[in-house]
Order: structure tokens, then sequence, then C-alpha cells
């Protein structure tokens, strides 16, 4: 497929109209990716391998409905604006949860440029994901309804991106703007889902992200935050699991995976 192709039929999947005014056509685009397309590694648990070109990404996640990671959210949605001519390139950023710890660059953003000014396009992030792009001024809050964020400068000069977190700026993470390739990509990719410290490996993360509510499965617990509120329900056993895989993120999963995702993530981190 070409990447025409691609952002056409992606677009047509999230009924979304590319000719509309840009900005507002990619707030579109990234609020319904994130509610429909989950962000989860089911994949890197299965040891599956993981294909991150432009049709492997839009085969898995738009054909096969199975969501995926950065490297794979982020291509689809990168692919999509390069096709509609947009100015658009990758960059890297480093995960650090509001830590100064030394970690790789791990997370796939787009740094895209208009007119009006930069904004930071995520689809792959999770449950603390934006629902829109969020623009590259220094300080600048910005409410989205259901959360504010803001990008802000530390001592080293890397950009912070924030969200307001319990009346406290949290850093999610931080990024620079070099010149990043695809190379780059597969270099983060590759730690992502096969260096033994990766996080991905040792732990059950699947999330949807709608509008004041999202439901987020980390290893045994389901937390959902609806309206600002929290409630955390216990995955307690392989039934339970492999309904919210099946019912609540809708992937299409055999009760033989949710098996032995259960057995895994959640049992022997019981145990």
């Amino acid at each position: 497929m070409t990447l025409t192709e691609i952002a056409n039929a992606y677009f047509t999947d999230l009924d979304v109209n590319p000719s509309r005014p840009v900005l507002e056509m990619i707030r579109d685009m990234q609020s319904r990716h994130i509610a429909k397309h989950s962000f989860n590694n089911l994949a890197v648990a299965l040891s599956q391998d993981i294909q991150v070109d432009s049709e492997s990404v839009f085969n898995k996640i738009v054909r096969q409905g199975f969501g995926g990671y950065c490297f794979e959210h982020n291509k689809l949605t990168f692919d999509a604006l390069s096709a509609q001519g947009l100015d658009v390139r990758i960059l890297l950023a480093r995960v650090v949860y509001n830590t100064d710890n030394d970690v790789p660059r791990t997370h796939r953003i787009t740094l895209l440029t208009l007119d009006e000014g930069q904004y930071i396009v995520d689809t792959g992030f999770g449950h603390f994901g934006a629902r829109f792009p969020i623009k590259l001024e220094e300080g600048l809050e910005q409410d989205l309804g259901d959360a504010v964020y803001r990008i802000v400068k530390n001592a080293r000069g890397d950009y912070c991106y924030q969200i307001l977190k319990e009346g406290e700026f949290f850093t999610l993470y931080t990024f620079d703007l070099g010149r990043y390739t695809e190379a780059d990509c597969l270099t983060g990719h590759f730690y992502s889902h096969k260096h033994p410290n990766a996080a991905f490996l040792h732990n059950l993360v699947v999330c949807r992200k709608y509008f004041n509510d999202v439901q987020s499965l980390r290893n045994g617990e389901l937390h959902r935050m609806r309206n600002g509120e929290t409630t955390i329900e216990p995955v307690a056993d392989v039934e339970t699991l492999h309904r919210h895989l099946t019912q609540t993120f809708e992937l299409s999963v055999d009760a033989a995976v949710s098996e032995f995702l259960f057995n895994k993530f959640i049992a022997e981190k019981s145990a």
C-alpha cells in the first residue's frame, strides 16, 4: 500500500474528514484514535515479532484492531499526516515520570509545524496521553477539558511534557528538537520490546481513553477514571481478564492467551 492509501483508509476507519481545517482535523484524529485503538503491550508480552514498517503497523492497528504501543501508533499517525503533505518530523523522548533518572529514548512522538505554531502530536502514550495535540509554547497551560497539559524547559534545556496531577505539574517525558529518523526509532523499538530491563516485558498494560473516561488495565487491576474520580477493580481470575480484554478493550484474543497473560503478569506477581 502507498502512504496515500494508508492515510485514506486510516481516516475512513476513524470517520475523520481530512479536508477540514488542519488543526481541527488533527484534534479529531488524535481523540478518535486513542478512543478506538488501544495502547497495549500484548505483542511484547506474547514475544511476538513486531514490525514497525508502514504497512505492518497499518495492518495490526486498523485491519486487525489489535492496537500497539508508541512506535506503532505514532508511526501510523505520522504516515497519515505525511501523506497529507503536512510538515511533520519524528522526535524521540525519554519517559521519566517526574524523576531525574537516566533512561533511554524509548518514546516516539511527532512534531507538527503549522503557520500558527508547532505542536506535539502523540497517539501512543496510554492513560496519561493528551486527547489533542499540545502546542509547543513554553509555559502555556492547555486545558483539554479532562486534563491540563503544558510544556516547559528544564535546567538542561530539554522540553518537559507535563500533565497537571493532584495540583502539581508532573513530567511525563522529556524531549529535544534533534533530527531523528526511522532508523533511530528502530533502536528505541528494539530496546522497548527486547531489552531485559524494558518495562513492557514485565508488565501487562492496556488502555483506551475517551473524554472524561479512561479505562486502564495495569497487571492485576482495572483502573477507571471518570470525572476526576478513579475506581479500581481487581482482576482476580482468568475469566475477568479475558472479559476485559475482549469486551472492555475489544481485542480479539482467545481464552488460552488470556490464561497465559494472567499466569505471567497477575498470578506470578501476587504469589
